[in-house]
């Protein structure tokens, strides 16, 4: 018998409600009305068959004309209880009591309309003591809802039937390259919750003509729970308790990596988590050199009351994502400990060969092993991950070391002393890497030298040849490494400084007229001696090797006049902008300082006296305390930048070999 009639929704305005929805643009989100459709069929199937739904239960996802737009159609028949009046009446009703009992939301059957434009139900159910059916198509788009027709379903059995055709246009480009296999793999794996820990009916899913294939059976043998427990999770300031589930799987094109998966409403929420960075292999092999992978299922009644109505979300922060994602892989690396292990040994074999080629970043070791030093770094970590982490360890010894030697230098009655009690702290295996910096060290000093005399055509070379090889020009330290620069040869004591700027403007862009660009530019929040109240501006500029042309006065020709103009500048600027495009600011008080390197040649010697700068506490340095502008600037030649740099490398060189 049939119950034709017109009928319409007690609803909120769903036009609207779905306009505010969003899902994504993906087979996951194309197949949200078929998982929807599955998941309520199975709620059916439990009603009408109770303890014998697993048995008896059965569900068809049927799929006509898959890769045309035009044709395709998806239709999702069960033997369950049926539409009958207690369903019916919830169906009507969205956000009803009855779905929230099935831990539903009443709200999944409309998601259909974010990919489908016509919607068709038929049912069949027992009225007692008669079979009764309804058939109709729902769109809520009309006045009524629901339109219904006198004709039958098209099967003979109590149950129900939802059929989907006319997608919508925006999917039309992904229907046509649809695979038959990632849509097994996609159901079977959304309802894995089923699989892990409750029952599933017999579930098939059939294209066209072809004869049907069980998923159940595919992936019951497949979908096995391996470890379980539970972690503690910290959700909106109340710890809960989250259970999981793992289990391994061969690996194939839609099982490639591994992941998380959240469940709530008995069924996967959402994309999967990429667990290949915490685990450090998008797969593990295992003794016959089968490759598998690890799917972790979490789930809680915490996720239960956050799930969103659409069922497409948990309403839970990244950050609270990111620490069950870090929890679970702990978990993962303890139950895998031998494919972990296997992970670190080729980090370790990878980190040793680098270390072959750049044995000085051993200093970033600080004693460790290469083995206890790997063990505790991410294991999607490479060799380079490993060199630049080393690279900052080491800059960090180094700058320890660099600290304890200019402490040294400051107390010229035990410099020699203090530099050998500084070697005898340092390992055996940190002596070889150390020594060969020392080298380094040595050979930048001779290429100074080499920049100073006459080139081929008996010219000097030009000062930024030097410029380049103490830090690289239109660059800061936001984009080069401590080790890509030699700031040591004008003072051990600028590399502590944390913002360094080369030959470039304050705001950062191109050079407008006007501007007054120092050669170097150093920043710092304190002064290297404590005082923290404000902002320290160091600048350096340098002069052509042998120039002799300086006139007082000339801004042009008078470096002094540069370097006050220029740190002038600097300061009215207020901050300087940095090569990723973060800002540096001056703060409070802010204390200037400037260094001029060039040939102290008669010209600027000349201006140098009219400036009242003095060199008697060192003939070959000039220096005055500007009160006025409240800056420190200090002379050097080239020759003195040399010879200080060698004797602050060579008393360390000698120690260290033993001279």
């Amino acid at each position: 018998m049939s119950d034709g009639n017109t009928d319409t929704l007690v609803k909120p305005d769903m036009v609207a409600v779905l306009s505010r929805t969003h899902i994504g643009h993906d087979l996951h989100s194309f197949l949200l009305p078929t998982l929807e459709a599955v998941s309520n069929a199975m709620h059916g199937i439990e009603a009408h068959f109770g303890d014998d739904a697993k048995t008896k239960g059965r569900i068809e996802i049927a799929i006509a004309n898959l890769t045309d737009p035009a044709k395709i159609m998806v239709s999702v028949t069960d033997n369950g209880i049926g539409l009958n009046e207690e369903n019916y009446g919830s169906f009507k009703t969205p956000f009803s009591g009855y779905k929230l009992k099935t831990k539903g939301r009443g709200f999944g059957r409309f998601i259909a309309f974010k990919v489908f434009a016509r919607i068709h139900y038929s049912s069949r159910y027992m009225a007692i003591p008669v079979e009764m059916s309804r058939t109709f198509r729902f769109d809520i788009a009309q006045e009524q809802e629901l339109i219904f027709h006198d004709g039958d379903p098209d099967f003979a059995h109590i149950g129900l039937r939802v059929d989907y055709d006319e997608p919508l246009p925006i999917w039309h480009d992904l229907i046509k390259s649809l695979d038959a296999k990632d849509i097994a793999d996609h159901i079977g794996s959304h309802f894995l919750p089923y699989f892990l820990y409750k029952w599933l009916p017999e579930i098939t899913l059939q294209f066209d003509n072809e004869p049907p294939q069980s998923i159940k059976s595919h992936f019951e043998d497949v979908f096995i729970q391996a470890e379980s427990g539970t972690i503690a999770c910290e959700i909106d300031g109340v710890v809960e308790s989250i259970e999981y589930s793992l289990t391994r799987v061969p690996r194939t094109r839609s099982f490639k990596n591994h992941c998380l998966l959240f469940a709530a409403a008995d069924r996967i929420v959402g994309n999967p988590r990429d667990l290949t960075n915490t685990l450090g292999q998008p797969h593990f092999s295992n003794e016959q050199n089968e490759a598998y992978i690890i799917i972790a299922v979490v789930r809680g009644e915490v996720f239960e009351s956050r799930l969103n109505d659409a069922r497409t979300g948990i309403n839970i922060t990244p950050k609270t994502v990111e620490e069950i994602v870090s929890a679970i892989s702990d978990v993962i690396q303890k139950t895998e400990n031998s494919q972990i292990a296997k992970i670190k040994s080729a980090q370790s074999s990878e980190l040793n060969e680098a270390l072959r080629e750049n044995p000085i970043l051993r200093i970033g070791l600080k004693g460790r092993t290469i083995n206890e030093y790997v063990a505790g770094k991410p294991n999607n970590w490479k060799a380079q991950d490993f060199v630049s982490n080393l690279a900052i360890e080491r800059y960090r010894a180094s700058k320890d070391l660099s600290k304890s030697i200019v402490t040294a230098a400051n107390n010229p009655d035990r410099y020699m002393e203090t530099i050998q009690e500084i070697v005898k702290k340092i390992d055996e295996s940190n002596k070889e890497a150390l020594a060969e910096y020392v080298v380094h060290r040595k050979k930048v000093i001779e290429l100074i030298e080499v920049a100073r005399k006459y080139t081929g055509d008996g010219k000097h070379a030009p000062e930024d040849t030097i410029h380049d090889l103490v830090f690289r020009r239109f660059s800061d330290t936001t984009d080069t490494d401590y080790f890509e620069h030699n700031l040591w040869l004008i003072d051990d004591a600028l590399a502590f400084l944390p913002y360094v700027s080369s030959d470039r403007s304050m705001h950062g862009k191109g050079r407008k007229k006007g501007d007054k660009i120092p050669d170097l530019a150093f920043f710092d929040d304190s002064l290297i001696l404590g005082d923290n109240d404000g902002t320290t501006i160091s600048i350096v500029e340098f002069k052509k090797p042998s120039r002799d042309d300086y006139r007082f006065g000339d801004d042009k020709h008078d470096p002094v006049m540069q370097v006050i103009n220029t740190l002038k500048s600097a300061t009215a600027a207020g901050g300087i902008a940095k090569t990723d495009g973060s800002h540096f600011a001056f703060t409070g008080v802010v204390r200037r300082f400037a260094y001029i390197i060039a040939d102290i040649k008669p010209s600027l010697v000349a201006v140098l006296r009219d400036h009242d700068f003095k060199n008697n506490w060192n003939p070959a340095i000039y220096f005055r305390y500007r009160d006025n502008e409240q800056m420190f600037i200090q002379v050097m030649g080239y020759d003195t930048l040399i010879e200080n740099a060698k004797k602050r490398n060579q008393a360390f060189f000698s120690v260290l070999f033993g001279e």
